[in-house]
């Protein structure tokens, strides 16, 4: 199960808002109540960038334990990409492929994986999630995304690519992809051919996402809530996406990815297995 608090964390001192903390908690405290009438044998709760960056982060942490008396574990950047390589290798779409990259990109940080078999021989997280940047360049977040917006944000990923000192090679090696963002993707173009997402082809090229992210950088936010498949709630981070994926792309030499579904909480499952 999974919350997002990336809307409530403020963005000029990094800190969670109380009406996003309150929030947070509150949905916290409702999921573990549902998982409980389960009767599992652990539950497990994981936090990521916006809490890890967040300047308040202990309060956070302290709320939840005092309200649903489990501990919340905030995943470092090199833990966050670790569960996420461990979630992709129980994913039957990829279980033959030896070695690949794998891209996740999520609301405050973007992972990139290097995996080999089954050892994570590289990995990082980088502060370049879709609300932090919207946040960061996107000024009125009603209206189309002008052409300088896109410059820079699509500037300041490939600089922030090429600093992590991230490798790419060999480019034969597939890159498969999580995180809402590609589920969103791949949910639009399946409306666009008629199909449902379940149906759809997992593969995802470039050149569509090059012109999925024309299309929506040229609407308003009103525009993009009436677009098939993009659910409202996402309409506004969207464009802000697609640019950062298409420079990632851009910097890796790729020009298809594999979606996948089975990202963080699964490899957090894996991991609860592994222990037990």
């Amino acid at each position: 199960l999974e919350i997002r608090i990336s809307e409530g964390i403020s963005e000029q001192n990094h800190e969670i808002t109380q009406d996003a903390m309150r929030v947070g908690v509150y949905s916290i405290a409702v999921l573990v109540h549902l998982a409980r009438s389960y009767e599992p044998k652990t539950i497990k709760i994981v936090a990521t960038s916006s809490v890890r960056d967040a300047i308040n982060s202990l309060e956070f942490v302290e709320s939840v334990k005092k309200t649903t008396g489990l501990q919340l574990d905030v995943l470092s950047g090199i833990e966050e990409a670790t569960f996420i390589g461990k979630g992709l290798r129980g994913d039957p779409l990829i279980a033959d492929i030896e070695n690949f990259i794998q891209m996740d990109i999520g609301g405050g940080s973007l992972e990139l994986i290097r995996l080999s078999k089954d050892s994570i021989e590289e990995a990082c997280s980088l502060q370049l999630g879709a609300v932090r940047l919207t946040e960061k360049f996107v000024l009125d977040r009603a209206l189309a995304i002008t052409s300088e917006t896109e410059t820079k944000i699509k500037d300041h990923v490939l600089r922030s690519v090429e600093d992590s000192g991230f490798h790419f090679e060999p480019s034969t090696d597939p890159m498969t992809v999580t995180g809402g963002a590609f589920s969103v993707i791949r949910s639009i173009l399946a409306a666009q051919s008629g199909e449902m997402i379940d149906t759809a082809s997992p593969v995802i090229y470039k050149n569509d996402i090059i012109e999925l992210k024309k299309t929506l950088c040229n609407l308003s936010l009103d525009e993009r809530k009436t677009i098939p498949g993009l659910p409202a709630a996402r309409a506004d981070v969207m464009p802000t996406a697609l640019i950062t994926i298409d420079a990632v792309l851009e910097r890796s030499g790729r020009d298809t990815v594999t979606q996948s579904s089975c990202n963080l909480r699964y490899g957090t499952a894996a991991a609860l297995l592994a222990e037990s």
